[in-house]
């Protein structure tokens, strides 16, 4: 594995470890205050949507291949 492949693996982790504590808050009812202002469930649903999608994303880009393009099937 090259450093590259490492990395993003590590920053999956890190953004799936930041999704379950997301879905931990809304589940819990945990209320975020950001500048004096309530961050409501909506926001954190977002949340959790953004940071899954990038854990996903960020794993399959350190997914092994062969580096080569696909041939589409006549």
């Amino acid at each position: 594995m090259n450093s590259q492949i490492v990395g993003l693996r590590v920053a999956s982790a890190i953004f799936g470890l930041m999704c379950l504590a997301h879905v931990v808050r809304v589940i819990a009812g945990v209320q975020l205050m950001i500048g004096g202002h309530r961050v409501g469930g909506g926001l954190g649903c977002l949340v959790i949507v953004v940071t899954a999608g990038l854990s996903i994303w960020m794993w399959t880009l350190a997914a092994p291949g062969d580096g080569s393009p696909k041939q589409p099937q006549a």
